[in-house]
């Protein structure tokens, strides 16, 4: 039996909420599977990473032949298409073993047993034993697998009915995988590169928000090591210098730091002066790097780190504003003032940095009038915005203490999954005596519209891109055809030339040489419109120029006449380095637009 073993790590399309999540790659899956690679056990283990907001919806009957393993994560509002899969690749392939974990699963997993069909579902990080545990449900799939799972920790699995949760004890090192796997993210090429990319450099969080799922998956503040960032920003620019990171004319590239607390406040001392040394010594290291991080308001008290910041090219900062309203933060247990928080964002404005300010609407005192007064304040503080109604999370305190609804606004029936799809922050999930379901999304619709959102910019983005894509690919074939169809009249025209070279050396001589001579300049007209196609269309080209070499081989061969040999096979040399630098303009160049 083969030591190789397919596996696919499947992220299900996002169902809607804050459209960034569908720029960039989440990082779930890309350190999994790094962890796979670097795995040495009985099994070696193909991966691909499929995104379906990139790649498009899986068939899992067509597209999971001869996979053995099948890991998912989702989002909440996600949950309902990665049990859909989980459950179809069973039905189809009733070999393949399913995994499942993220913050979703990870507090649910009897849920997304009954709903999934999964195997085993990881507790929180996972990097540490995947490929044990991997190994394990390939090795073993009779009776006996059940006492190896058992001495593997963090994960939940079936037994006798029930549910068996193995104890965990101790938290992953932030580096256990030193780089993320973005090169075994399906359908990754210069032709579809990520909009942005992503780096991590820390995991958890100093605060305790209620509504946050952050505490619960990741427990602590955990900084990767130093020498583990500067290898993670010199994977990225090798990325995007691949072509694999979309990038502007001038080189620039967009950099997401972490989804965390990156820049921690002045009061968690430690952390703060440790991120303040780790900025100053990223500069050099992140030119051409348009980065963007999340902070607190605070940081804006912190002038020191903010220049900091700004060396290493970080330009855009998201903050969690959440609200104006004293008694909404307390609420929240969000360690923040409303008046204070107020200078702190005029501060980090004025220092140059764009703000995009996160908030959330329907806090327990909030007022229809509020809510837009809390709009009219923010376009003020921020360039841009985003917002979501106070969704409960699992594992959150809100998870238990507010009442769900169905997806008609009506109380859920006990038993009865929550409507999922539902849970993107644009309307009320749960009870609440201040608005109904309907009510709450005619309030969003109004907020939103006096917001300058950054979901918007994002959209326009993808549309920008999607649009060059046709373009390019519609373009590419056209410059195809036309530089074939040139390409073989001419092989057909040296090889009739050939036959009649033993009879006119000297007139025939003449005549190739200004034939191919006058191919090289049709070829050099079109050269630029070529360096922004696409690389299938130069191959089609280099077959052709192949086929002329060939040719001049025959007819040297029977004429003899090494002198007009060279002449020829200069001219061919030449338009075939022409063709090399078209295609190393496409494949590098070509994302750059």
């Amino acid at each position: 039996m083969s030591r190789i073993k397919r596996v696919v790590l499947f992220q299900p399309a996002s169902a809607g909420g804050n459209f960034e999540y569908v720029a960039i790659p989440r990082q779930g899956m890309l350190f999994l599977s790094g962890a796979l690679a670097q795995w040495e056990g009985p099994n070696i283990y193909e991966r691909e990473i499929w995104f379906e907001d990139r790649s498009g919806l899986m068939d899992p009957d067509k597209d999971l032949e001869g996979v053995d393993i099948l890991m998912v994560t989702a989002l909440i509002n996600e949950a309902p298409r990665g049990y859909e899969i989980a459950r179809l690749a069973k039905q189809f392939h009733p070999e393949i073993i399913t995994i499942g974990g993220g913050p979703q699963m990870s507090p649910m997993a009897e849920e997304a047993f009954n709903y999934g069909d999964f195997d085993v579902i990881v507790q929180r990080e996972g990097e540490d034993i995947i490929g044990q545990l991997s190994d394990v449900l390939l090795e073993h799939r009779g009776a006996d697998r059940n006492q190896y799972l058992a001495k593997i920790p963090g994960i939940s699995y079936r037994k006798d009915g029930g549910i068996v949760v193995t104890n965990r004890q101790g938290l992953v090192a932030p580096d256990f995988v030193e780089l993320p796997d973005f090169r075994s993210i399906k359908d990754l090429n210069s032709d579809n590169p990520m909009v942005g990319a992503v780096i991590e450099t820390i995991r958890g969080c100093t605060e305790s928000c209620t509504y946050c799922q952050v505490i619960q998956q990741f427990l602590g503040y955990r900084m990767v090591s130093r020498e583990t960032e500067f290898k993670r920003l010199a994977q990225l620019r090798e990325l995007a210098a691949d072509g694999l990171v979309h990038t502007a004319k001038n080189g620039s590239f967009q950099i997401f730091i972490s989804d965390d607390l990156h820049a921690p406040p002045l009061r968690a001392v430690k952390f703060r002066d440790e991120r303040l040394a780790r900025l100053q010594g990223w500069k050099g290291h992140t030119d051409g790097m348009n980065m963007i991080c999340q902070v607190r308001a605070e940081v804006g008290q912190d002038p020191e780190l903010i220049s900091a910041m700004q060396d290493a090219n970080i330009k855009m900062v998201y903050v969690g504003v959440e609200s104006d309203n004293a008694e909404n933060l307390i609420a929240v247990n969000k360690r923040q003032e409303p008046g204070q928080m107020h200078k702190d964002l005029h501060y980090i404005n004025e220092a140059g940095l764009t703000v995009v300010a996160m908030t959330i609407i329907g806090l327990p005192f909030d007022t229809e009038k509020s809510i837009m007064d809390l709009a009219d304040w923010v376009v003020t503080v921020s360039k841009y915005q985003t917002v979501n109604f106070l969704t409960p999370l699992p594992a959150t305190s809100n998870w238990d203490s507010l009442v769900p609804l169905d997806e008609n606004g009506d109380l859920l029936a006990e038993g009865e999954m929550r409507p999922y799809h539902l849970y993107t922050g644009r309307q009320f999930v749960h009870q609440d005596k201040r608005w109904t379901m309907q009510e709450s999304r005619d309030l969003f619709d109004q907020y939103s519209a006096k917001l300058n959102s950054v979901d918007d910019v994002y959209r326009r983005v993808f549309r920008i891109l999607r649009t060059y894509k046709l373009r390019l690919a519609a373009t590419s074939r056209d410059l195809s055809d036309i530089l074939a169809t040139k390409l073989s009249d001419a092989t057909e025209a040296l090889r009739n030339w050939s036959d009649a070279a033993s009879l006119t050396r000297l007139e025939f001589g003449e005549n190739i040489t200004e034939r191919v001579n006058l191919l090289v300049d049709q070829i050099r007209a079109v050269s630029q419109p070529l360096a922004n196609a696409r690389k299938d269309a130069a191959d089609a080209i280099g077959s052709r120029v192949n086929e002329l070499s060939e040719s001049l081989t025959l007819l040297t061969g029977s004429t003899g006449n090494r002198e007009l040999a060279l002449n020829i096979s200069g001219r061919i040399t030449e338009l075939t380095e022409l063709i090399d630098e078209t295609v190393t303009v496409s494949t590098r160049g070509g994302a750059k637009k």
